[in-house]
């Protein structure tokens, strides 16, 4: 008798162990789409503010590019010289501010090189569009040119890029969500057996119980 209620006892010992089992699973698996949740919404969030917000930023600077060339080339032509210098003032003040914007986002080391390479274009074409507006040297023609082109090619690369890294962050999003899924499948099957092996413990350990009891009332 005492054997079988040993033997009873670790039976119920060994189905509140899968019980243990079962509840760590899901303790563990929920950690684990706790930390998928955040970091794909961070990917999420990324995705818009450095890259759908970015690639707006290059191309209001491609347009405000394209606008101050169109004046440069006006300027043999324009009776008001101080409207012209104005216009050209706006347009670049709203390229340092959009210059401004994009520096508070995240960019990779390719994308920094790039970003810095055109705010040094930037910079050195506000100085020979001031040398240029005051003597109209074709010299200073055609280093404008070169920074316009310099500075276009230097966005156009930037563009790229953002268009890189989304993908890359649409890939890593569904790498998380395929691994979050085969986890889930794992943890369904992982529960169906320990839930079977649990009934299996429960049918042995009550089949005990009414031969202890007829042994008694025989004694």
């Amino acid at each position: 008798m005492n054997m079988k209620w040993v033997y009873a006892v670790q039976q119920k010992m060994r189905v509140a162990l899968l019980l243990a089992v079962v509840l760590l699973l899901v303790f563990f698996k929920s950690l684990f789409d706790r930390h998928n949740v955040t970091e794909l919404g961070d990917s999420f969030s990324s995705i818009y503010e450095d890259r759908l917000v970015v690639e707006s930023y290059i191309y209001k600077l491609s347009d405000h590019l394209y606008q101050k060339q169109l004046l440069m080339e006006q300027c043999s032509q324009q009776d008001d010289r101080q409207k012209l210098v104005t216009q050209i003032a706006q347009h670049n003040q709203a390229i340092f501010r959009l210059i401004q914007e994009y520096e508070k986002t995240r960019l990779t080391t390719q994308e920094s090189t790039f970003f810095e390479n055109f705010k040094r274009n930037m910079k050195e074409m506000v100085a020979l569009e001031y040398q240029f507006l005051n003597s109209q040297n074709t010299a200073e023609a055609s280093e404008l040119d070169i920074q316009f082109v310099t500075a276009t090619q230097n966005l156009n690369q930037l563009s790229s890029i953002q268009v890189e890294e989304g993908k890359n962050m649409t890939n890593q999003s569904q790498r998380i969500i395929a691994g979050s899924s085969m986890l889930t499948q794992f943890e369904w099957g992982m529960l169906i057996v320990i839930g079977l092996m649990i009934q299996a413990l429960i049918f042995a350990s009550n089949s005990i119980v009414p031969k202890v009891s007829q042994n008694h009332h025989l004694n």
